[in-house]
């Protein structure tokens, strides 16, 4: 059986707005709870999820919610890693669901969380993250229960710039930072992210802080590439977490969430005019 808690963050308290029930991801179905429905200023998840006290399709569900996991070998990986069928997405979620993109949660309660902290990494470890290709991210993914999208291997971290320290967030504790392996395929592509983001900064568009991570010599297997989380923020009022500020989450989805469209469907392939379909009033309601 599926039975997972959706909640949300709200000025860094954690709000139940939901569950995602079922006998297994073939079949499961999102509703929000009443007393979300009937809260003072509740809004949507997701403008493909509106506010309403019917339950959401099997395929609405999917849509949204698969759109918060990697994708690709990195997900290949973590259901190997969890034991999981790489098809069930719910399985996989309820593993890796305490931190996603946004400000969403997937709480299972039978799960064992770690106690909420933020844990200093060595430079070895950093070094290990930089050498291993996906096996040490994966392992840091299920570790933390952090699901981030996309089909390289990454990992969300606690930047402290001032004493430019790393530390690991465990339990409920949030990230700062998204970092990023190199790829072992492509060479030089940390430099070429980089570069890409420097020159869209010089062109007047508004990019997220990035830096390379350079843990020895500038061979791929020594870089990082470490980009701040737009959907992270501090506040003057912000907790204290082992001598760390911790940030609020910002809740957010991207366009494929937004437009109910598959994560398999997500780049846009045979006309599909995904750029039309987002401008248009009806589809964002």
């Amino acid at each position: 059986m599926i039975d997972l808690i959706v909640e949300i963050e709200i000025s860094g308290l954690n709000c139940v707005v939901g569950k995602i029930t079922g006998n297994d991801y073939n079949d499961a179905r999102f509703s929000y709870t009443v007393d979300y429905l009937q809260m003072e200023g509740s809004r949507p998840i997701s403008l493909s999820l509106t506010l309403q006290t019917e339950a959401f399709s099997v395929h609405a569900t999917r849509n949204f919610f698969e759109g918060l996991l990697p994708e690709g070998f990195i997900r290949k990986c973590v259901a190997k890693e969890v034991h999981a069928d790489t098809n069930d997405y719910l399985n996989i979620l309820a593993v890796l669901g305490n931190e996603c993109l946004g400000a969403i949660r997937i709480v299972d309660n039978e799960a064992a969380i770690p106690v909420t902290s933020y844990k200093l990494l060595q430079d070895a470890e950093i070094k290990a993250l930089a050498q291993e290709g996906a096996t040490e991210s994966v392992q840091l993914i299920t570790k933390s229960h952090l699901s981030l999208t996309g089909a390289s291997g990454k990992v969300g971290l606690y930047y402290e710039p001032e004493s430019k320290k790393w530390f690991f967030p465990e339990g409920n504790a949030p990230s700062t930072h998204i970092v990023k392996q190199s790829h072992i395929r492509l060479k030089k592509i940390v430099a070429n992210e980089q570069l890409c983001m420097l020159t869209a900064k010089n062109l007047g568009i508004e990019i997220p802080e990035s830096f390379i991570v350079n843990v020895g010599s500038d061979n791929k297997e020594d870089i990082l590439f470490a980009t701040r989380r737009y959907d992270r923020k501090f506040d003057e009022d912000s907790a204290v977490l082992n001598g760390l500020r911790v940030p609020y989450r910002l809740h957010q989805e991207d366009f494929a969430q937004a437009l109910g469209i598959a994560a398999g469907d997500k780049y846009e392939k045979n006309g599909a005019a995904y750029l039309k379909r987002s401008m248009r009033s009806e589809e964002r309601r």
